[in-house]
């Protein structure tokens, strides 16, 4: 019985394992393609890695870089809002999504985004600075 529980034990361990080596073998692919420009291949493979690692929180903001060059803002900012649920703290992902509820209008969101910048600089920073002069335009 104990050889059983740990051979299901090891067994799981390495289904884990090997799906984290696959999502950064995609992931560097991936980058690879990005900065040759191959950006549908790219695309594919930084899916293929978030298949494979959900919390891989880079390929999920490079998902949203290349979807914001495309202009498909929508698409960018669902990639967007999955990292920054990943990781609360980045000021980046904060500013990109704030940018977009400005842009569509949506103000209480868009406050939303100010005040996770405020808490997060609270002595003034670069996104912090950017994000306000969005009210201004």
């Amino acid at each position: 019985m104990k050889k059983t529980v740990a051979l299901i034990i090891f067994c799981i361990l390495s289904i884990n394992t090997f799906a984290f080596a696959s999502s950064q073998i995609f992931h560097d692919e991936a980058l690879n393609f990005y900065n040759e420009g191959k950006i549908d291949e790219a695309v594919f493979l930084f899916e293929k890695s978030v298949v494979f690692n959900p919390k891989n929180i880079e390929s999920f903001i490079h998902l949203g870089y290349i979807n914001k060059d495309l202009e498909n803002l929508d698409k960018a900012n669902h990639y967007f809002i999955i990292a920054l649920s990943l990781q609360p703290d980045n000021l980046e992902l904060n500013y990109f999504v704030g940018e977009y509820f400005h842009n569509i209008n949506d103000n209480d969101s868009y406050d939303k985004y100010v005040s996770n910048l405020e808490i997060l600089c609270p002595k003034g920073c670069e996104y912090l600075d950017q994000i306000k002069k969005l009210e201004t335009k």
